[in-house]
């Protein structure tokens, strides 16, 4: 076989997935009947240090056909980030795998966030192919990752039948070999196998044009041991010598001494031209024509490039469109030492820089501005592209760029400094920000005035989002109110994604609104970011929804709540952003809803997505909505022990008092009630003699509550009377209950039996059950008086008195079903037909077997049965199914 250097440029970066091109390569039928053999197995290990050939070898094997396989080629770059390398992997893997298995993979491989079990999503889309595919994973030496290696590991041990798995490495693996081999998974290829016979150099040689006789070619291999890339070395240096006996005679040396000898003899004969061509072009892992006209000053790239390619030694072509080439490493290896003058390599640095500007590559545009140490160019690229990346999943690119640069160019540079604070709060780190932010204001002074309006901007937004960050409010929103809105204005900055801004803004406003109870305000702001057209980047709009639907919770609108809120998990769930910070709004709403339909165990599975979530990116008012909740269901069953004990060990982590004042408030009544439910009435008493007075009228009601609960019948009325209700179903159920408690309290049972109508009326159409289930006054009396003088709403206040009682109400025909099922009961419904247990209806959704449980239990409730069978067959008889 012909055999160049088989190693790919790859350094830092993003892992290319393009199958290498192989010119003019000698058959080598018994390395590919190896190949073969073992790819009828889930995997294979080629393993061999550099210039074995190992990449040429599958590379001829796959365009003799790879037995029928689909191949995908996935060349793997320096990057421990175990998301990054699975959602490479799926994109990779989408084109060939049609429609079904592609869907599949859609959430992973947008990547930006992790999904619960990657290498399992990957084995389930490879089932669903037509056809077997060959995943060629090149490099695999550079990956240093645990967590990858043993995700890998993973699929070889459940491997589809589909998928053929080549991995290319210098070195083995941390793998566990030998159990692999022992248990039939992993077939190997070693140095060994892949050094030239005799047969097979003879055939190199004369291919390559050495005229050398059968014991010239013996001596050859067995000084080189058979090493294909020193035989095609010393085959290219043995064509322009005189006396080829002399020389070879003269040849001799290990694998280190021979690639510098050979390497060095035949750059060294080759015309100065060409060796400046490559040094040249050397300042890149991957190079296309074009870039390579604008690193060299050349106008012949193009027929050079593959001239080279196809002698197979300098650079190799890469199959993905514009026909691109890549430096063997050995190579690229030994130019990139050569001594060059500081300015020379800052020059090509620069050239490239500007090309992948010219060509919308803003992160390579960056890397070689850093590389070469040009801090004004990568301040502008920064300032121009900042928004796009950080809201477009590749903040951690950008962050890996910017951890580079040394503090004293950050420092000079407002835009370096702002990029690399806002590219760590995408991922939730708040390593040095305030000081980033700081350096990166003090330095605004100098800039001319544009430069200074869009690094005021950028400065501007990523502060605002440190401040949300540390829980400071009121200052994101003075921030975010001084950062420009007019279209005109925004477009004369050169902001790239510019159109985002606004939305960013209204986001943060809106969400500023909504924990200060400004419900008409937060409604505003986020609903117009919601509707916003900024496809394709959607986080901005997928945190508004969100969080207006926890809006619409707010008012007790609990199905449209939920309809929402389910929308935004779907949408997150299919583009792989279910642990995105920008999702928690759903999450929070569907937990609230879960509580105030008193479905405790649904709002369990809610809260723990919630903290899974902040796990990676913590946020203070998420923490604070969190803990209200996980407070209100541990009292819902009676745990106030509990509930205060949470409650106080988040106030011990989260300044509680720094969040908008509304959070405070709901923070210590919540409190002080379940102090009041513990008997504690002094401790209840003093927390709310220091609130004060209300702010919100929300608070106004509950605190009405607690003073009723405490006895004070006088203080109670002065609230009631002191608040304005707002005219929304939670609003006008919380003031009819409290009117209703107030009235039973001063002894006029006809006045409280009819505001409970107003309250049943007002609540039944939302299901909202859990402002009824108040331990002010005992409310079943008054329901059974209610019921027999009549209601509007009887299966609801029925359904509110079974609550109250602990008694299920019977399902006895299908208006009887209380509420109805959601999209995702459905869904688990329809599953539940079929054949499959909950551990394969669980993977099929991508959600744990708990919350495929979880679902099962509303389901049986709903339904009013106890087991799947009869749930199936009250689905049928209700024409569910």
């Amino acid at each position: 076989m012909r055999n160049g250097l088989d190693e790919p440029g790859g350094g830092s970066g993003a892992a290319g997935s393009s199958v290498p091109v192989a010119h003019h390569v000698v058959p080598r039928p018994r390395l590919f009947a190896l190949l073969e053999a073992g790819a009828r197995g889930p995997a294979m290990l080629v393993a061999a240090t550099a210039g074995w050939g190992k990449s040429v070898l599958l590379t001829s094997w796959i365009a003799a056909g790879a037995g029928g396989r689909a191949p995908v080629w996935l060349r793997l770059a320096r990057d421990d980030d175990a998301a990054g390398f699975w959602a490479a992997v799926a994109r990779a893997l989408t084109p060939v795998l049609g429609p079904e298995g592609g869907a599949v993979l859609r959430p992973l491989a947008t990547g930006g966030h992790p999904v619960e079990d990657p290498p399992g999503m990957v084995s389930c889309a490879l089932r669903r192919a037509a056809t077997p595919v060959l995943l060629v994973l090149d490099d695999l030496h550079v990956v240093t990752s645990p967590e990858v290696h043993a995700g890998l590991v993973g699929l070889v041990e459940r491997s589809p039948p589909q998928l053929s798995l080549v991995v290319l490495t210098r070195r083995d693996p941390p793998w566990p070999l030998s159990r692999l081999r022992l248990a039939g998974l992993l077939a190997e290829v070693r140095a060994q196998d892949l050094a030239f016979g005799l047969d097979e150099a003879a055939k190199l040689f004369r291919m390559l044009s050495a005229d050398l006789d059968d014991s010239q070619v013996r001596r050859l291999v067995e000084r080189t041991e058979g090493w294909p890339a020193g035989l095609r070395l010393v085959a290219l240096h043995l064509r322009g010598q005189p006396d080829v006996e002399a020389a070879v005679a003269e040849f001799s040396g290990d694998d280190h001494s021979v690639a510098g000898y050979l390497v060095s003899e035949v750059l060294d004969q080759q015309p100065p031209d060409l060796v400046r061509f490559l040094e040249e072009i050397s300042a890149v892992d991957l190079v296309c024509a074009d870039l390579a006209d604008a690193l060299t000053g050349r106008c012949d790239s193009e027929a050079l490039l593959a001239g080279l390619a196809a002698d197979h030694l300098f650079v190799q072509a890469v199959d993905r469109p514009g026909r691109w080439y890549h430096l063997h490493r050995l190579i690229a290896d030994i130019l990139r030492a050569r001594p060059l003058p500081r300015s020379r390599r800052r020059d090509l640095r620069r050239r490239a820089a500007e090309w992948y500007q010219r060509n919308d590559m803003p992160i390579d545009a960056l890397r070689a501005a850093v590389e070469g140490e040009l801090w004004p160019l990568a301040a502008a690229l920064v300032g121009r592209h900042l928004v796009a990346l950080a809201l477009s999943g590749r903040a951690r690119e950008l962050e890996r760029e910017l951890s580079r640069v040394p503090r004293a160019a950050l420092a000079a540079h407002p835009e370096l400094a702002c990029g690399l604070a806002a590219a760590r709060i995408v991922h939730g780190t708040t390593a040095e920000l305030a000081d980033h932010l700081a350096s990166g204001r003090a330095r605004l002074r100098g800039l001319s005035p544009r430069r200074a309006a869009r690094a005021r901007v950028l400065l501007d937004l990523t502060a605002g989002a440190a401040a949300r960050v540390e829980g400071d409010w009121d200052e994101a929103v003075a921030l975010y109110r001084s950062v420009p809105l007019d279209p005109v204005a925004l477009a004369d900055l050169d902001i790239t994604g510019v159109e985002i801004v606004p939305v960013l803004v209204e986001n943060h406003l809106g969400m500023a609104a909504l924990l200060a109870e400004d419900l008409q305000a937060a409604e505003r702001d986020l609903g117009a970011a919601a509707v916003a057209p900024i496809e394709p980047r959607p986080l901005p709009r997928l945190n508004a929804a969100g969080y207006l639907s926890l809006v619409r919770c707010r008012r007790g609108e609990l199905g449209p709540a939920q309809s929402s809120a389910l929308d935004v998990v779907r949408m997150a769930t299919e583009a792989g952003l279910d642990r995105a910070p920008q999702v928690v709004g759903a999450y929070l709403t569907m937990a609230h809803v879960a509580l105030d339909r008193v479905h405790p165990e649904e709002a369990d599975d809610w809260l723990g997505r919630t903290a899974a979530v902040e796990a990676v990116a913590p946020e203070p008012h998420v923490r604070a909505e969190a803990a209200l909740l996980l407070a209100a269901r541990r009292e819902s069953v009676g745990d106030r022990e509990q509930a205060l004990s949470g409650l106080r060990a988040t106030a011990a982590e989260v300044d509680v008092g720094r969040l908008p004042r509304a959070v405070g408030e709901r923070w210590s009544v919540t409190e002080a009630g379940l102090l009041a439910g513990l008997g504690d009435a002094e401790h209840a008493r003093a927390i709310l003699d220091g609130i004060g007075p209300a702010r919100t009228t929300a608070a106004a009601l509950a605190t009405a509550r607690l003073h009723l609960r405490l006895g004070d019948v006088a203080a109670a009325a002065a609230a009631r009377a002191a608040a304005q209700p707002e005219q929304h179903p939670r609003g006008v159920v919380d003031a009819a209950l409290l009117e209703v408690a107030l009235a039973a309290a001063s002894g006029d049972g006809s006045a409280a039996v009819e505001r409970l109508e107003d309250a049943l009326a007002a609540a039944a159409p939302w299901y909202l059950r859990r402002p009824f289930l108040t331990e002010v006054i005992d409310l079943r009396p008054l329901l059974e008086r209610r019921l027999e003088h009549g209601t509007i709403v009887p299966a609801f206040a029925v359904d509110v008195l079974a609550q109250l009682s602990g008694t299920p109400v019977p399902v006895a025909d299908p208006s009887a079903v209380v509420e109805p099922l959601t999209e995702r009961e459905r869904t688990v419904l329809r599953y539940l037909a079929s054949t499959l247990s909950n551990a394969e209806i669980a993977s099929e959704l991508y959600v744990s077997v708990n919350t495929v449980k979880t679902h099962q239990r509303a389901l049986y409730r709903k339904l009013g049965v106890t087991g799947r069978r009869e749930a199936v067959g009250r689905a049928r008889s209700l024409d569910l199914l």
